[in-house]
């Protein structure tokens, strides 16, 4: 229940509605109330010979008989003609006021519930945009997304269950309840003889039921990833010709959970038939003890044992959604689970409280004594120490996974280094204000990703009042004009889904126009020519040499054609700087790295 009162103090923000929906719920609980006692002078007025006024009571005892007199003598106060147009006027009064009054209640209940939803989702959200990139390293993306819709969805069942039917329908039980005591005490003490029973019975439920569904959406997740890596990788699918082999993988998942959610399904199921059940035996024993009443020991009224029974099954639409809320709540919590192992997730990258905003970057970047572990076992970086000045164009080179794009993530602070420290102009950024450092910065890394939006908008990407000659300078320059002006609609024609309407050279110059928008100080290129053939490499090219011109520019590449002009080159390997010099210099150093990556390259 812990996890659940969590997610109940969301509703803070709504108490107003909260407020005004447990007024409407009482409203509600007496209009119902009254619409059932109705029924019972009603009854007398159809089935009973005398329709005179009743004398006054001489025992009276309650605030019951004082209201049933004065209801009585109002409705039988004249011929019988009259008292029944009163009473069936009394009657759509009654249910007039309680269906506005339930609107009412569930219209503030929606304003909580899906506010709640709104708030959770939003937080949610807002937390992955705070996580490292090492969280997305080990976190399935179906499983996020899952989170973000199917648990926060279930949510709204729990809290749903807690603000409105732990509201109205106790009140329900306890205005009938009253209502059904006035009239016959023993035969109400026969009716919640079986609650301790039902209660127990629930309870099992709906533990049962916690268990199955946190089981549930687990599965939920792996179908949602499962659905999102196909496609996403649609082309190599088919490509490999392994159709059917995924067909076969997501059959046995979404097998498995069919299985789940079927015992989950009748669980829930088998708790509201149940307690109907359960309802129903009191009903019958409640038929045959009223029964008796009035025909052997004529302590009651037909009319008033009628009225009871109505009164009975009113009763049994309340107990029913009660007994589902623990049911409602046990899935909400099992979501909740869910949904805070991301929020409770530690940000692993912070700004710190003392951080300071700088706008210009004057003199170096600094790399002292780097060293940098994804898992904290092994170092994929060991004690780097590296000077990059104001408008030098270095090159980072080496084997594949050496630790090149690291260096990259961890000068823009996508991490924080394991040990050692990074400074820009002798500021440790980590004291430096994100946003300023990313003002700073700009990337453009080896995959480009664009967004299912207009190509005006994947070059302004969140920038603001930007008119339309700069982003058509900024296309220009890009060498990307052209091509756009060929497309369907310009720079309102729609990339599509991670840009698959552009082919990969016109998204990297998509993406060389969103950083010179930016006028970034520190440029970094992350080998970002590396997919493309030589046509969309050569304007791909020409336009980086634009970007980077009187520019601090850090350029990690694989083709070592591409950096022969670099004011100076760095070489790694074995999680250390092994050579740095320009290009000529390393390749005179016949045993270097540096000489061995261009022989296999370009061969001997």
């Amino acid at each position: 229940m812990k996890i659940y009162f969590r997610l109940v103090r969301y509703i803070g923000k709504y108490k107003k509605y909260i407020f005004a929906s447990i007024i409407m719920s009482i409203l509600f609980s007496l209009f119902s109330a009254i619409s059932v006692y109705l029924t019972i002078p009603l009854l007398k007025t159809l089935f009973l010979d005398s329709t005179n006024s009743p004398s006054s009571p001489t025992n009276i005892t309650g605030v019951y008989d004082s209201i049933r007199h004065f209801v009585e003598s109002y409705i039988f106060s004249s011929d019988k003609e009259t008292a029944l147009l009163k009473i069936c006027v009394l009657i759509f009064i009654a249910f007039l006021l309680k269906n506005i009054t339930g609107i009412l209640q569930s219209i503030y209940m929606q304003y909580v519930e899906k506010g709640v939803l709104r708030d959770i989702r939003f937080d949610l959200y807002k937390k992955i945009n705070q996580l490292s990139l090492r969280y997305f390293t080990k976190e399935k993306t179906g499983s996020l997304i899952s989170r973000l819709t199917n648990d926060i969805n279930a949510v709204q069942s729990g809290i749903s269950a807690a603000f409105s039917n732990l509201i109205k329908d106790p009140l329900l039980i306890i205005v009938f309840f009253i209502l059904s005591l006035s009239i016959s005490w023993q035969m109400t003490l026969t009716s919640i003889a079986v609650f301790p029973v039902t209660v127990f019975v629930v309870t099992r439920l709906g533990n049962s039921l916690r268990r199955r569904s946190s089981r549930v959406q687990q599965k939920l997740s792996e179908i949602v990833s499962h659905i999102s890596e196909t496609i996403y990788g649609a082309k190599i699918i088919r490509a490999f010709g392994i159709e059917n082999y995924r067909n076969n993988l997501f059959k046995e998942k979404n097998n498995a959970h069919y299985q789940l959610i079927m015992k989950s399904a009748k669980t829930y199921e088998f708790a509201s038939p149940v307690t109907e059940m359960l309802t129903i035996i009191a009903g019958i024993i409640i038929i045959w003890i009223g029964g008796r009443e009035i025909l052997i020991y004529n302590n009651l009224k037909p009319e008033e044992f009628l009225g009871f029974l109505f009164i009975l099954f009113q009763l049994i639409v309340p107990l029913k959604n009660l007994s589902s809320v623990s049911n409602r709540i046990q899935e909400s919590a099992a979501a909740g689970e869910r949904i805070f192992e991301v929020l409770d997730y530690p940000i692993e990258v912070k700004e710190s409280p003392h951080a300071v905003f700088i706008d210009k970057f004057n003199d170096k970047i600094e790399l002292k004594n780097v060293s940098f572990s994804y898992d904290n076992n092994k170092y994929i970086l060991n004690d780097i120490n590296l000077t990059i000045h104001k408008s030098e164009l270095l090159a980072i080179v080496g084997h594949s996974g050496v630790g090149k794009t690291t260096i990259a993530d961890l000068i823009a602070r996508f991490y924080d280094v394991t040990e050692g420290e990074i400074l820009i102009d002798g500021i440790n950024i980590k004291n430096i204000k994100f946003e300023s450092l990313r003002k700073l910065i700009g990337l453009v890394p080896q995959e480009t990703i664009l967004f299912n939006d207009t190509i005006r908008n994947n070059i302004t990407f969140g920038l603001e009042n930007v008119t339309e000659e700069e982003i058509i300078n900024a296309a220009k320059f890009a060498n990307a004009y052209e091509f756009i002006m060929e497309t369907e609609n310009g720079f309102d024609t729609i990339v599509g889904e991670r840009g698959t309407r552009l082919s990969g050279g016109q998204k990297q110059r998509i993406a060389i126009a969103r950083s010179i928008l930016r006028n970034p100080q520190i440029l970094i290129l992350d080998e970002a020519t590396s997919s493309l053939d030589s046509e969309s490499e050569t304007l791909v090219q020409e336009a980086f040499d634009k970007l980077m011109k009187n520019r601090t520019s850090i350029v990690i590449a694989h083709r070592l054609s591409t950096v022969r002009n670099a004011d100076r080159i760095v070489v790694i390997h074995n999680q250390n700087i092994v050579q740095i010099g320009t290009h000529e210099e390393l390749f005179y150093q016949e045993n270097g790295i540096y000489r061995k990556l261009y022989d296999l390259q370009f061969g001997e």
